[in-house]
């Protein structure tokens, strides 16, 4: 067997050799044609190790084609600029294909690959092209509930721009919370439940004018420049995901170009942006990647008149990556942001309504986080990965109005300042076994320093009243383990345990997981079962409850992690014209949900957006719990033959039990939600070099739910009053909203130009977003979701 594989490795090289040179006589012969290199590197999927003699091929022209080194490298000239797609063959490995990736001339292309390691007889290497499923997610212990995303999806979408959160809101069991943010409802849960990590490790949440305990916020600080492949999980998590219970993030910065500089110069209306990236030196491995964006409305502002109320912000993201002979690659990665938006209402009063309120507020956020990770080989199949990162995420606001008692002064009086300041350490060691086992344990620490004050101005006794006042530090905890076993080609099991740990109050959870995949042709089953759990915000332990003369007290200390149980079912499969069919039948029980001990409220943390959903509460206790089950169907054609569709259908319920034992609607119990996303892509001329593309996106969901108002006893007492065991009860209008969009994309010999149009709410639909009880009128009144919403850029990309 080694004297036939050696014989194929001979054989192939011999072919690429002559190959390469009929490839550049051809590209020689054909100056018209703009080309580019396309490099990357390809690795045994289990055990990261570079894979040296795999056949990289141009499936639109196999005589263009290459073969890895020793490090996994590979590099292809003389690709055409276009959708191409890639096919990589190796003996004892199963085959893979990148298709219909954009090459363009104003940047190399470069191809991360893992292949895994076939259970079949070894086959002869052949030029054949062959289905890949491109949603699997790039972690290899990953089968449910989860798939993978590319930069290039988040900018294809039409109303993504070029954002992550919002991206996904096309996935299946995914749902918007509002217009107004990128907040997403994953399954009926809060968006308070999602997780985000960057590098292997959790960061802060990564978005602009944002709010303690939230995940989302208006703009994302995560950029398209910088980011790489990444994995988006909907439940059913694997071990080493923890401190979630509705869905989670898994980010990769991609690495920068080691062999030449590379810029890119945007502007839009959602910022200007510059980015960086190449070598260090001429010979050397490493590299760097720089990304710095600020706010272009904040920027006309110092030019001309654009209103008062005009957010500012700026961001930037880096990676550095420092490959090492014998001690491992080294990388240093950080991503941050800061964002201010001000209001100050005209000081005459008769232009206060309801559109320019008589509300005074200034509210500021910072977001910082970095860290060092470095990867190393303590043998052939296994390694150690230790990341070390710190954060900071810092927000002040104060709210006034310049007439409390004028009707159009919306807002309560408060002031705050909350820090959060963390030290974050993982170790994880991975070991391939063999081609059938692969096992990952690992071990995290978080340090937390937190440092909070709320308070809120009672006008009953004008007196400035404490929520939150106080400073320290605790530590969380966490340990998995995860074992993989292929036990046919058709069969496999992925098993372990992870475990959580909160030093604050010495709550901690153990949590088995399992996952079994059967796949006999083309139809793939999948079953998933695990518990999970998660800690709430700090600021939900500390919260004060204390009356006039009466002590300070946190009630809220001694809560216990919340916990959920999740199920999953499973069925894929391949259908006519590269279609393919995916459902997911889950079921999520939650306990240990926080809620008011009294048994006439309708609080449930489970229905809360941020921290600040928790003020005037009464204490909570861990006594809740909650209910979430439906089914996520979704038909993908992904990008192929210039044109693509995502067809997503989601049916559910989502419920909750109160401190007295009834059961009610979550807030995100919108009972449906359908989304058809798709597009094409029209060539301008033979070579491909001019390219138009038009996307669109058709959006309905039921409504969300709102508690009934007391309007009589609202007046009462001249504040909001809902009607006892109303909780929830009432659904707002359906939700319906048409997006579009259109680019133009021109390669020349040494950049690429893209002009793109991108309109959310296309129709300018008024879709309803929340009612309110407005105690200057004694009425209730409504605030709509946003209208349309239009996002012009250009974009260059040079060498």
């Amino acid at each position: 067997m080694l004297h036939f594989r050696h014989w194929l490795l001979v054989a192939g090289l011999a072919l690429a050799n002559s190959n390469t040179t009929s490839a550049q006589e051809t590209a020689s012969s054909k100056k018209s044609i703009i080309t580019q290199k396309v490099r990357g590197t390809v690795t045994d999927g289990a055990s990261k190790q570079p894979l040296a003699g795999v056949v990289v091929i141009l499936q639109s022209d196999t005589k263009i084609n290459a073969i890895t080194d020793e490090a996994g490298a590979f590099t292809l000239s003389g690709v055409p600029v276009g959708r191409q797609s890639f096919i990589f063959k190796m003996v004892g490995f199963e085959d893979y294909t990148i298709a219909e990736t954009p090459v363009i001339s104003g940047k190399e292309l470069d191809l991360n690959v893992s292949m895994n390691e076939s259970l079949k007889k070894l086959d002869e290497v052949t030029v054949k092209a062959t289905g890949k499923d491109r949603i699997k997610p790039m972690n290899e212990f990953a089968t449910v509930s989860a798939r993978a995303f590319s930069v290039e999806e988040t900018r294809r979408y039409a109303a993504a721009f070029a954002d992550p959160a919002r991206m996904v809101q096309n996935f299946p069991g995914v749902a918007n919370a509002g217009d107004m943010d990128n907040s997403i409802v994953v399954r009926g849960n809060s968006p308070k439940g999602v997780l985000w990590r960057m590098e292997g490790i959790e960061i802060p949440n990564p978005n602009h004018f944002t709010a303690q305990g939230a995940s989302g916020g208006a703009i994302s600080m995560l950029n398209a420049n910088t980011l790489g492949n990444s994995d988006f999980y909907t439940g059913a998590f694997v071990p080493e995901i923890g401190n979630a219970l509705s869905g989670a993030f898994d980010l990769n910065l991609r690495t920068g170009n080691n062999k030449r500089a590379e810029h890119t110069v945007a502007i839009g209306t959602l910022g200007i942006e510059l980015a960086t990236e190449g070598p260090f030196s001429k010979n050397g491995k490493g590299s760097y990647l720089v990304n710095y964006r600020y706010s272009t409305l904040a920027l006309l502002k110092s030019f001309i008149d654009v209103g008062q109320s005009i957010p500012a912000y700026q961001d930037g993201s880096f990676k550095v990556n420092l490959p090492t002979a014998k001690a491992g690659t080294f990388t240093l990665w950080g991503l941050g942001g800061y964002n201010v938006a001000t209001n100050s209402p005209d000081e005459d009063s008769s232009k206060w309504d309801d559109k320019n309120p008589n509300i005074k507020y200034d509210s500021r956020s910072q977001m910082y986080t970095g860290g060092l990770s470095h990867q190393y080989f303590v043998k052939k199949d296994a390694y150690i990965k230790t990341v070390i990162a710190v954060s900071q995420d810092k927000a002040t606001s104060k709210d006034d109005t310049l007439n409390p008692a004028n009707e159009y002064a919306r807002v309560s009086i408060q002031r705050s300042g909350i820090t959060n300041n963390a030290l974050r350490a993982s170790v994880m060691y991975n070991q391939k076994v063999n081609a059938r086992h692969t096992y990952r344990a690992g071990i995290i620490g978080q340090y937390w320093a937190y440092k909070m004050n709320q308070q809120y101005f009672d006008f009953s006794d004008d007196t400035w009243r404490n929520i939150l006042d106080g400073d320290g530090n605790t530590q969380f905890y966490q340990a998995y383990l995860q074992w993989k076993t292929r036990l046919t080609d058709k069969l496999s099991t992925t098993a372990g345990v992870h475990g959580s740990y909160l030093a604050l109050n010495d709550k901690y959870s153990i949590e088995p997981r399992a996952t079994i995949t059967y796949q006999p042709n083309k139809n793939r089953f999948t079953l998933a079962a695990g518990l999970h759990s998660k800690p709430e915000h700090l600021s939900t332990y500390l919260f004060q409850n204390a009356g006039v003369g009466q002590a300070v007290t946190h009630p809220n200390k001694n809560l216990d992690l919340q916990r959920a149980f999740h199920t999953v079912l499973g069925y894929e499969t391949v259908l006519p014209f590269k279609t393919r069919l995916k459902a997911e039948v889950y079921y999520q029980y939650l306990y240990n949900i926080p809620v008011e001990q009294d048994s006439s409220s309708g609080f449930s943390i489970i229905n809360a957006l941020d921290v600040y959903s928790l003020l005037g509460t009464k204490p909570l206790v861990s006594e809740g719990t909650g209910r979430n089950y439906g089914i996520d169907i979704s038909i993908e054609r992904p990008f192929s033959n210039n044109f693509y569709v995502l067809a997503t259908g989601s049916f559910f319920k989502s419920t909750y039990t109160t401190y007295g034992g009834k059961e009610y609607n979550t807030r995100f119990n919108r009972g449906y939600t359908f989304n058809m996303v798709g597009g094409k892509e029209f060539k301008l001329n033979h070579s491909g070099r001019k390219i138009i593309g038009l996307n669109g996106k058709v959006l309905t969901n039921g409504g969300a739910r709102e508690s009934v108002i007391d309007i009589a006893a609202s007046r009462q007492r001249g504040k909001a009053e809902y009607a006892q065991g109303q909780y929830f009860t009432a659904q707002v209008p359906a939700y319906f909203r048409v997006d579009g969009g259109v680019y133009y994309k021109v390669n020349n010999k040494r950049a690429t130009h893209t002009l793109q149009l991108d309109v959310q709410n296309i129709t300018n639909r008024k879709n309803f977003f929340f009612s309110y009880y407005d105690d200057k009128t004694a009425s209730i009144k409504t605030v709509n979701q946003l209208g349309l919403f239009p996002n012009l850029s250009y974009r260059i990309e040079f060498h």
